[in-house]
This record gives C-alpha cells, sequence and structure tokens, in this order.
C-alpha cells in the first residue's frame, strides 16, 4: 500500500520540483490494528515524539518531532547528535521547504470503518427461459481499496495535530544558536474533520468556521490566531486530492502538501520563490474531495479574518477545464504576509543573509566592515527589485540598508556585534479579482424598447 512519505515525494517531483531530502524515522506503520485500537492510536503519538515504541521496531524508529510533548529530550541547535527526525533541517543548507507528510496520519489514530451503504432493494421476481451459456471471461482486475475511511480529525485530534505544527515552527525559528531556520516555510495539509464529533456544520466544504472555532488549540484560542497556527511560514493545502498513484488508498484520497510542494517549487525554478504559484496547473490530480462549491470559496470571514476561502489556505480546485492552485497563501495573521510569495521573498533574504554572514564572520568590525556589508545587502536587494520582487519606482523607495552607528549601539560595537536592518516593500501578487456587473438597467432598458 501507498504511503503518505511515498505519495508527498512521488507527487513533488511530478508537479515540478527537482531537488528532496528524505529523512528516514522507519518503517511504515500498518493501515489500523483492529485487536488493539486504543493502543495502536496511543503508539502512533509516541512515534510522532518519542520515537521508538515496542513492539513497532524499536532499533529502526526515531521520533518525527524530538521533544514534542515532553516524550524525550528536545534537538539542540548547537549539537547535531539530537538532530533526528524533523531536526535534521538544521544540518541541509539548501532546504527552503519542510513538510510532515505522515503528521496526520499520526494524529488520526485508528481509521474509521468505511460505513455499510444502504442495500437497494432488488428487481421484482420474474421467470424467464434459460438463456445460452456465454464463454468464460476473465473480469478486469481492479484495485481494491481498503473498506477505511481517510484519516479524519476529532477536536482531540485537531489539537494534537496544531500543537504539533507550532512545536515545529517553534523548532525552526529559535532565536538562539547558529542553526535556527526561520527561512524554511513549513508546509502541510489541512486534515479533514470527523464529522460525528462536534463538527456539524459543514466545516468539510467550509474550513474557515473550523479554523476559527475557539477552543481547539487552546481555551479562547482559534487555529488562525498566532498563538496556535497563525503563521507566516505556514502554508495549508486543501481539499484533498485523487492521484493515480493513491488509488489503493482509503476512499483513493492522499493530502495535498506534496502537489502544493511541487507547484511552488516549479513556479521557483522558472520564475523565482517570490513569484506566487497560484494559476499553476496540476500535473497528477485527478479528483478533489470535498468538491467545493463556487458560493463556499467565495464565503470569507468579518474583519480582517479572510474575504474568501482561500485567503488563508492554498486551495487547488477546477478552473478552465483543469485542476489548478486557486490560492498560493499562508496562514498568517497579518494580511500583508498572507501572501505565499512574500513570505518565501522573506526567506530568500534571511538566507541571503546568513551567507553573507557566514563569508564575513572573521572580519575586523569597523566602518570599512560596515560599509562592505552595505554594499552587498544592497547589491543583493537591487536585483530582487530589478526582477519585481520589490515594490517602488526606484531603488531608493524599494528598500533601505543601514549598517553604521544607527544601527547599532554603543554597546554592541565594544562587543564586536555588527547589526545590520534592512527595510523593504515587497511586491504583492494579485491573486484573485472579484468583478460586479450591474445588469439592471440593461434590463430596463431592453423591456423599454419592447
Amino acid at each position: 500500500m501507498p504511503t503518505p512519505l511515498g505519495l508527498a515525494v512521488k507527487a513533488f517531483f511530478e508537479e515540478g520540483g527537482a531537488k528532496a531530502y528524505i529523512v528516514r524515522t522507519g518503517d511504515p506503520l500498518p493501515l489500523t490494528n483492529a485487536e488493539n485500537p486504543d493502543v495502536f492510536a496511543v503508539n502512533k503519538i509516541r512515534l510522532l515524539s518519542g520515537g521508538s515504541t515496542s513492539p513497532l521496531s524499536p532499533k529502526l524508529r526515531v521520533p518525527l518531532l524530538p521533544g514534542f510533548l515532553n516524550h524525550r529530550a528536545a534537538a539542540d541547535p548547537a549539537d547535531p547528535a539530537s538532530w533526528v527526525g524533523a531536526a535534521v533541517v538544521y544540518a541541509v543548507e539548501d532546504a527552503a521547504l519542510l513538510l510532515l507528510p505522515d503528521l496526520i496520519d499520526l494524529c488520526s489514530g485508528n481509521p474509521r470503518a468505511v460505513p455499510p451503504l444502504p442495500e437497494p432493494p432488488g428487481p421484482p421476481e420474474l421467470f424467464k427461459p434459460c438463456a445460452t451459456v456465454a464463454p468464460t471471461v476473465e473480469p478486469e482486475q481492479r484495485v481494491a481499496r481498503p473498506e477505511f475511511r481517510a484519516p479524519r480529525l476529532d477536536r482531540d485530534s485537531y489539537a494534537m495535530w496544531a500543537s504539533a505544527l507550532n512545536f515545529t515552527l517553534s523548532l525552526l525559528g529559535r532565536p538562539r544558536g547558529p542553526a535556527h531556520r526561520r527561512d524554511i516555510m513549513l508546509l502541510s495539509a489541512l486534515p479533514l474533520p470527523l464529522e460525528d464529533s462536534g463538527f456539524d456544520h459543514g466545516e468539510e466544504n467550509w474550513p474557515l468556521d473550523l479554523l476559527n472555532l475557539p477552543g481547539i488549540a487552546a481555551p479562547n484560542v482559534s487555529l488562525f490566531d498566532e498563538a496556535s497556527i497563525g503563521n507566516p511560514r505556514l502554508q495549508l493545502a486543501y481539499p484533498w486530492v485523487e492521484t493515480v498513484a493513491s488509488t489503493g488508498l482509503p476512499e483513493g484520497l492522499q493530502s495535498p502538501e506534496g502537489q502544493l510542494a511541487g507547484l511552488i517549487a516549479r513556479t521557483s525554478l522558472a520564475d523565482g520563490a517570490y513569484r506566487s504559484a497560484a494559476g499553476r496547473g496540476c500535473r497528477t490530480v485527478r479528483r478533489l474531495h470535498p468538491d467545493i462549491a463556487t458560493s463556499d470559496l467565495s464565503r470569507g470571514l468579518p474583519g480582517r479574518r479572510a474575504d474568501w476561502l482561500g485567503a488563508r489556505l492554498s486551495m487547488f480546485g477546477m478552473k478552465r477545464g483543469r485542476f489548478e492552485l486557486l490560492s498560493d497563501s499562508t496562514m498568517a495573521e497579518d494580511p500583508a504576509w498572507r501572501a505565499g510569495g512574500v513570505s518565501r521573498l522573506m526567506a530568500i533574504i534571511l538566507r541571503a543573509a546568513r551567507q553573507f554572514g557566514d563569508d564575513l564572520v572573521f572580519e575586523p568590525s569597523g566602518p570599512g566592515l560596515w560599509a562592505r556589508i552595505r554594499g552587498v545587502f544592497e547589491n543583493f536587494l537591487e536585483e530582487l527589485w530589478l526582477d519585481g520582487a520589490l515594490d517602488g519606482a526606484t531603488a531608493e523607495e524599494a528598500f533601505e540598508v543601514r549598517c553604521d552607528e544607527s544601527s547599532m549601539t554603543q554597546a554592541d560595537i565594544d562587543a564586536g556585534r555588527v547589526i545590520c536592518r534592512i527595510g523593504f516593500t515587497a511586491a504583492y501578487p494579485i491573486e484573485r479579482i472579484t468583478v460586479s456587473l450591474l445588469l439592471i438597467e440593461a434590463a430596463a432598458g431592453l423591456r423599454e424598447a419592447a
């Protein structure tokens, strides 16, 4: 049976990705354990946070998120021996995206069986003469889907999933240590809700209601909030997809973060990572679940929460007769950071700053070094401005670089610390345009002419 990791890697390359690092944490788990479902669900969480659990191949398993739920010591950016699971990203210098394809499955516990379909009434009993014997025909071989539903989460499982994402963002964004990776975007799929667990308001077709619901992540906190997963470095893909490779999975569905990562990689290679991937056609998608109606897609939330469904989620949909990415959005609370290209632009600048710093770290501090740093950053930002990543009629309007006494205190200078402050205006992409047509006067004119 295909695995979430294998499907994500396959989708990434088929959609246009060129390079990926695969971190092994252990052999795939079985789909279910009917004899001990509760123990099976607990062991899944242990593999997410603590690693080896008997009898699940204890010698081969490491935690996906070391230190999560305090099941074992957390990864230390300064100690390479502790870099296991997702923390291996500290060692991968050229990584730009981080995916955790197994996360939703590990949070979902034991899968639920597909409810039996109601049996239709049989045809009326009629007696007819026997037909001649037909020649033997071999039936077409088909892949039988498991009689289970795709992973779905209840409220407690959503809280676990959100906590795992929040923990991963903290792992990437630790302010201290030489190995923080705030230049990496975290990609995941938005899990499907379990309908009979308190979700009964159409959340599957309009997930903004679920993300805005207080009390899942913490009391009086919604998933949208910055205290939970409202972060500009997180992108959630939705809805789930069916591909040729996922036919043998429950309901034939796979999570779509692999497709999203591949489309972002294809856009980055062709036009630059700061460009929006919205509008790119999908090469692997055959079906979407759920099939979201246009009315639900256009619905938003009051205030600054969301103008439409794609304002916070990276949405897949049908357009111009093909499946494509409708929006390239982050989970940021601040609307200025919701465009995926804007957050990736910040990641580009952070990655460049770290590389420049590595080249200059042993230079003696002083006005000469400060001028050199200003020149390096100004040249880099001017290239971004010329490529259209920054907004402004002139380079002076697009960005500002300061590395002198105005960006450092005397204590910084005495301690040998060099602080460079950069300001820039990102070119914000337009992904959705709403056109309103007023037809009342035209209709009145037709009636008068008649």
